[in-house]
Parts: C-alpha cells; structure tokens; sequence
C-alpha cells in the first residue's frame, strides 16, 4: 500500500470560503497534493476561479457570473459568507490564482463556463501543466478539451463513461468514481488499463475512507482531509 494523493476539494473549504487565495492557503498548510477548483469567465472574457452560475451564494454579488463585468467581480466580497474574519476576500482571477500554485501545490481545473485552450494556456505559463487535469460537465467543453488541447490531462467519470474501456477510449488519464461505483474488479481493471483511479467523496464517514485505502485509491477527491488521513494511517 501507499499513501494516495489528496485532491483538495474547492481548496480548503470547511475552514475557508472555498476557491479563493484563502483556501488555497488553507490546502497547502493541510499538506494537500493538490487543489481543485472551478473555473467561469465574465462577461468580457476574464477567467476567474469560481463554483456556481450566480453570485449570491458565496458573494455579495446577486445576478450571474456570466453576465458580469471584471470591473465589478473584482470589488465583490467572497469571504464574508463564510466568516467575518475573511471580509474582503476576492474572487480570484484564475492567472492570479495560478500564480499562487506556482511552486506550492499541483492542479486540478474543473472548467465550468471557459475556453479550455485560455486555461491550459495559463497553466502552461506558471509550469503547472505537466501535473494538472481538468474535467467538466458540461459535455461541449469536454469535447473541446479533448479536440483542441490534446496535451491537457483529463478526467472523466464513471457515471459518465460507464466502463473503464470507454474511459481508455476517450483517451483519458483520470478516471474517477463515486461511492456507489467504487467496486474492487472496477478498480483493478482501470489500474490494469493505466488509469489514474479518483474517489469523490465529500462525505466524512470513516467507512467510506477505508474502503478507498483498501481497494489502493490514487487519489482522493475530498473536503475533510485530516479525517481521511487519520484513517489512513491505520493502515500502515
């Protein structure tokens, strides 16, 4: 057995509003091997590092994010939402963002709404992109990962897929499972067929940690890190 790498999920997102510079903080400081987050762009085409179609969740912005200039995503308050300590925390541009990776931590870029060739662009500028992957659900998106930046690593689901030799067929380096899909002859095959195996699981149930370590996971998608290491280490 070996340690699998841990995927910070949206950073460090139980002790700091989630995929901003604070949480990125926060996943490096947690030792985490990596650090996913979601990638939209603005209306005048700026990428910034952000989760959801609107604002008001996690902002103090009220319209969507694809209707909204750079000039006014900028002055928005992303911390305050999750705490007053982090009032005045930005939603990060992605090219800031990435630059605070740099040297730090490797990368993992959901895109949501986003050219995938502007975001492996940027990431190929700061050197992250010989370690980085990327994914979305949006199925236009993924086609246009795979077709016009064929040297970007992908992701892809199981529950997408449906079979680990369609994962090998649509070229991917990542497949990754969901709880109700991680069986041990799944595993197996796609580590057999040189796939890098992916739990997402943002859950803290111990039983579902083990049965990660002991089915030899890759990697871990997740939030509550220092739960899954601690179960973790009672295996070796």
């Amino acid at each position: 057995m070996r340690n699998a790498k841990v995927v910070c999920h949206r950073g460090a997102c139980l002790t700091a509003p989630e995929n901003t510079i604070a949480a990125l903080d926060g996943a490096v400081a947690l030792c985490a091997d990596v650090i996913e987050f979601d990638v939209r762009q603005s209306a005048d085409g700026v990428l910034y590092v952000f989760h959801d179609e609107t604002l008001e969740r996690t902002s103090n912005g009220s319209v969507r994010f694809a209707e909204t200039h750079s000039s006014v995503i900028d002055t928005l308050d992303a911390g305050s939402w999750f705490d007053p300590r982090y009032a005045g925390e930005r939603i990060p541009r992605l090219d800031v963002f990435l630059k605070a990776c740099s040297g730090r931590i490797a990368t993992y870029a959901e895109i949501k709404d986003a050219d995938p060739v502007l975001v492996r662009d940027m990431l190929q500028a700061e050197g992250l992109l010989e370690t980085a992957w990327t994914f979305s659900f949006d199925p236009d998106i993924r086609k246009a990962t795979r077709v016009r930046t064929p040297d970007f690593r992908r992701m892809v689901l199981f529950e997408h897929v449906g079979s680990v030799r369609a994962a090998v067929a649509e070229g991917a380096a990542i497949l990754e499972f969901h709880e109700g899909d991680l069986t041990p002859d799944l595993v197996q095959e796609a580590k057999a067929a040189q796939l890098i195996t992916q739990l997402f699981y943002d859950g803290e149930e111990e039983r579902v940690f083990s049965k990660a370590v002991k089915l030899g996971i890759d990697q871990m998608n997740i939030d509550h890190v220092d739960k899954f290491r601690a179960v973790e280490a009672n295996f070796y």
